[in-house]
């Protein structure tokens, strides 16, 4: 049986993220949540810093854009549980990209001006946040958590 968009799981094909691991560093991202599990799938690094203005484009798929291969991996699951191993697998469990929402202390989103953005903690000075690019997109990404 697929997986229902929206209902088991929800894919933005681009969002904006910055954390407390990458100090000073924007990543273009895929967001890919269930309701259990929120993970960034990385597609461009940018250095924000004058001395450090860096751009690192990554490259996960063989011969496939990172949007079209999360798609594929979404696609091949047949339940929340299959596309969270797969996720966890392709981003080898890293901390700036999986975030299991039962471990964090603080999950909650903002609005502002029509965007909403979804800021994750632990405690201390380790914190995270997301926002998914796109008209009605952050808005449909806050209720899919019930915010």
């Amino acid at each position: 049986m697929a997986l229902t968009e929206n209902q088991d799981y929800v894919f933005y094909e681009s969002g904006l993220m910055m954390n407390s691991k990458q100090p000073m560093k924007q990543v273009d991202v895929c967001v890919v949540s269930t309701k259990d599990y929120v993970f960034y799938v990385p597609k461009k690094t940018v250095g924000m810093f004058v001395v450090l203005n860096t751009i690192k484009t990554h490259k996960l798929f063989e011969g496939k854009s990172i949007e079209q291969g999360v798609a594929d991996l979404i696609a091949a699951s047949e339940t929340p549980a299959d596309l969270e191993k797969s996720m966890m697998a392709l981003l080898e469990d890293d901390e700036k990209y999986v975030h299991r929402i039962s471990e964090k202390k603080s999950f909650k989103f903002k609005g502002f001006l029509g965007k909403h953005t979804l800021r994750m903690s632990t405690g201390g000075t380790n914190w995270s946040s997301i926002m998914a690019k796109g008209k009605g997109k952050s808005k449909e990404f806050r209720a899919f958590h019930g915010q």
